[in-house]
């Protein structure tokens, strides 16, 4: 759908506004939107009718061979990416993987190694990071059993996963009237400071708060970048772009748990501050994306 100054709107899926016979109820709906959008402004809904773009032509291409074929169908599928790493978008682009990769690796990293630093607290006392805990090589061979379930573990999870509910309620009250930009960098940077002070909690009580605190800070993060990452590129461009960042994600994910499952024994401090460093990176580059606050979109 594109909207046009002179008072009409164009329907690119103009088959099924047509056979739905339905013009003015689609208008209505548009209208509505609009003013949703504009709320507290004093701008007025200037659309009368849609245009209905005539049927295009089939552009079809008769290939030689299949290679031909697959060789075209890739170059197609890869130019939204092209266009995403152009030189109007690149600083944009460059920017968001940092921040998509800062805060996958920090959120996931911590989010999955919760409950062995929660019990690493209880078994060893003191830190997580405590020298009361032993090594790798050095544990003791415990006899596990199944039976019988310790629910706490499971009361916890459910307790930290609950605390994302605050910072989804703060994200819906406040995106439009922060902007995302800025809840982003706050988010980022509270995240890593919940994440720095970690190493220095003693009891479990304290782990499981600041455990609740990192969990309801983070979810703003997340919920101000699914925003302003779509609202920094076109219409046409926005699936692909989300498409690449998720990709970003799941490999800072995977890079996280593989780091911190790694040096969690060899130096558990380190591993903490890394985290904090990560998502104080994120933050940083923050300040290098445009504010979409209150701007139309492309």
């Amino acid at each position: 759908m594109t909207l046009k100054a002179r008072g009409e709107i164009s329907v690119s899926d103009y088959r099924s506004v047509k056979e739905a016979g339905r013009e003015v109820n689609a208008v209505q709906v548009f209208q509505r939107m609009f003013y949703w959008n504009h709320r507290g402004t004093a701008r007025s809904f200037s659309v009368q009718r849609l245009v209905i773009p005539p049927l295009e032509r089939s552009n079809a291409r008769v290939y030689e061979s299949r290679t031909d074929w697959f060789k075209q169908q890739i170059i197609k599928g890869l130019d939204p990416i092209r266009k995403i790493l152009a030189e109007k978008l690149r600083t944009t682009s460059i920017t968001l993987s940092i921040i998509f990769f800062s805060i996958s690796f920090g959120y996931y990293g911590l989010w999955m190694w919760f409950p062995e630093l929660l019990k690493r607290i209880e078994t060893g006392g003191g830190s997580a990071c405590s020298s009361n805990w032993n090594s790798s090589g050095e544990k003791s061979v415990e006899n596990v059993t199944c039976y019988p379930v310790k629910t706490v573990v499971y009361k916890e999870g459910f307790i930290i996963a609950a605390a994302n509910l605050p910072g989804n309620i703060f994200s819906i009250l406040l995106m439009d009237l922060l902007g995302g930009k800025f809840l982003l960098c706050a988010s980022l940077f509270l995240s890593g400071i919940c994440a720095f002070f970690i190493w220095e909690v003693k009891t479990k009580t304290q782990s499981l708060i600041v455990s609740c605190v990192f969990s309801a800070i983070s979810v703003v993060a997340w919920n101000s970048l699914d925003v302003i990452g779509l609202e920094l590129y076109p219409t046409h461009l926005r699936s692909s772009a989300l498409g690449v960042f998720t990709g970003v994600s799941r490999i800072a994910s995977i890079l996280a748990n593989l780091v911190f499952g790694l040096l969690v024994d060899m130096n558990c401090a380190v591993t903490i501050l890394l985290v904090a460093a990560v998502l104080f990176t994120g933050s940083l580059a923050c300040f290098k994306l445009p504010n979409t606050k209150h701007i139309e979109l492309s």
